[in-house]
């Protein structure tokens, strides 16, 4: 004799629920702090963008004409030049919001208990502080508060990735 398929559930039980975290293993502050912090890099990061173009005049847009004139590239006017200008800020603009996102991302997936989230987060990190230090040297337009404003930036990242590996995050990165 046959026995008859389960009309109910045909491919038997459904696995079980991952396991709850146990009560002391509670998201620890330092998790909360390099949250945090990482949430301020591009918000500063922004700030720090918005200096750097709002103090471009027109005097250094004709200076960049005349260098490009002498190049022997086309010629453009002064408006022309200004909204190309306003063209590639509004595409900068826009590819680092689409960073910052992924970046706020991978924060909300580390304070979750991903460790894999905080390996890219050092590694995205790691480069974001290296291709800031120009703009604190005084590789960057804006002069004295761009400079200001990277340093909070070098800050918030250095704060972001030390939180994440100090013990407490360790512990509560550590796989189950």
């Amino acid at each position: 004799m046959v026995t008859p398929p389960d009309a109910v559930n045909p491919y038997g039980a459904a696995p079980p629920p991952p396991p709850e975290r146990s009560p002391g293993s509670q998201r620890p502050r330092t998790i909360d702090n390099a949250f945090w912090a990482g949430i301020a890099s591009p918000v500063v990061g922004f700030v720090m963008f918005a200096l750097a173009f709002a103090t471009i005049s027109d005097a250094e847009l004709q200076m960049v004409l005349g260098e490009a004139g002498a190049a022997g590239q086309p010629a453009l006017s002064l408006d022309q030049a200004r909204a190309l200008f306003q063209v590639t800020i509004a595409i900068a603009v826009v590819f680092c919001l689409v960073l910052a996102g992924l970046w706020i991302m991978f924060l909300i997936f580390m304070r979750n208990g991903r460790n894999w989230a905080r390996i890219v987060i050092t590694v995205v990190g790691a480069l974001w502080f290296l291709l800031t230090i120009p703009t604190v040297i005084g590789g960057a337009a804006g002069g004295i508060g761009t400079a200001l404003v990277a340093v909070l930036q070098l800050a918030t990242i250095a704060a972001t990735i030390v939180y994440a590996y100090l013990a407490p995050s360790n512990q509560y990165l550590q796989p189950r």
